[in-house]
């Protein structure tokens, strides 16, 4: 490797604005709504604090966008995570009448809350923060997350991230960053309405988006098939501007509309059951029966056909389990490997072999009732 080769490494002043930013919309213009949870990671490690002590102010540097996107937020744009667009039904190809494989296996098995009164949701990742001429990731990053949702949605949720080079459940890439940032964030934001959504709707009665779901937005989500179907191929992201007016989103988008809804964990079984069916019928998308999520578990995969980007479903509970984000190597040419993600309730395998570090981005997700 040679100078010419690697990109400059983030200073400690750009981490630390990156770690507030990852929480903040990116504004109407930028296109990385859908990639500003895509850092966040979680291992579960305990808190000097209780779930939902005051959190900081966010900062309110923006112009650090312009350097985020040399980690995992570039990986993302390139990989499709943009805004989805406005289309009438009528220009949407008709579904196909039989059901994809794979699909009869789905059951949307709810794990009880007893006496529990949040939901914690934990996401752990490693994203590249350089990468050579040729687009090979060089160095990364890991990311960790907490997120607890209240059981009665419309309360308290809390958000809580860092760097680290440990993330819980996935294997470390080589070469990765030292030393690790000792940045962290706090965020308090009630039914999901975190500080970046009041800033975007000022004084408005703001109910949530496929991009930044909130309670209201969560609980209004129908167990109809038809209905989810339409709107995934038609919404579009709320808090970014349309890039495609007219047309039909891409089924990579549609994918992103997805994980942003089911990767909290608490959307309701009969309507994760429905999304995924739903996301099946969207043109171009491939179902895949025995997929491998990053942990070794199998699932369904759903895959956007011409990007490869991938959802993992748990049959037994309808959960997402995983998420694969191909890397888009510079010249445009499309690569098969992958970053991936996967919930789970249970310890996660790390993986094996040297596939890890062509990956893009890495996610891993789970989540267990807490009364704290």
């Amino acid at each position: 490797m040679t100078e010419k080769n690697v990109h400059p490494i983030w200073s400690d002043a750009e981490l630390d604005a990156a770690l507030a930013d990852l929480h903040r919309d990116p504004g109407p213009d930028n296109g990385l709504t859908f990639a500003r949870a895509s850092l966040l990671a979680a291992a579960g490690a305990p808190l000097d604090q209780a779930p939902f002590a005051q959190a900081p102010p966010p900062r309110k540097s923006r112009g650090s966008w312009r350097w985020i996107s040399v980690a995992a937020a570039v990986a993302a744009l390139t990989a499709g995570l943009i805004v989805v667009t406005n289309h009438t039904p009528s220009t949407v190809t008709p579904a196909a009448t039989a059901e994809p494989p794979g699909l009869d296996q789905l059951k949307g098995v709810d794990l009880p809350t007893g006496k529990a009164g949040f939901f914690h949701t934990a996401i752990s990742s490693w994203s590249v923060t350089d990468r050579a001429s040729d687009g090979k990731p060089t160095r990364y990053l890991g990311t960790q997350s907490d997120t607890w949702v209240a059981v009665d949605t419309a309360a308290k949720w809390r958000r809580h991230s860092w760097f680290t080079n440990s993330p819980a459940g996935l294997p470390v890439p080589t070469p990765h960053q030292e030393p690790v940032p000792s940045k962290t964030t706090d965020e308090n934001g009630p039914g999901g309405m975190f500080p970046e959504v009041e800033a975007h709707y000022p004084g408005q009665d703001f109910q949530g988006s496929w991009d930044t779901p909130t309670a209201p937005f969560l609980a209004a989500l129908p167990a109809d098939v038809k209905v989810l179907r339409e709107r995934l191929v038609n919404d579009h992201g709320s808090m970014s501007n349309a890039l495609h007016p007219g047309k039909p989103n891409s089924p990579d988008m549609s994918i992103q509309m997805v994980r942003r809804v089911l990767e909290l964990g608490v959307v309701r079984g009969d309507v994760r059951v429905a999304l995924w069916r739903a996301l099946a019928q969207v043109p171009g998308i491939v179902t895949t029966p025995g997929k491998a999520a990053p942990d070794g578990r199998a699932g369904i995969g759903f895959t956007a056909d011409g990007t490869g980007d991938t959802l993992i479903a748990d049959p037994g509970t309808a959960q997402l389990i995983g998420y694969t984000l191909p890397p888009k190597p510079s010249g445009g040419s499309k690569s098969t490997a992958t970053g991936s993600s996967t919930p789970t309730t249970q310890a996660t395998p790390k993986s094996t072999g040297s596939a890890q570090n062509e990956l893009e981005t890495i996610y891993t997700y789970s989540w267990t009732q807490t009364d704290r």
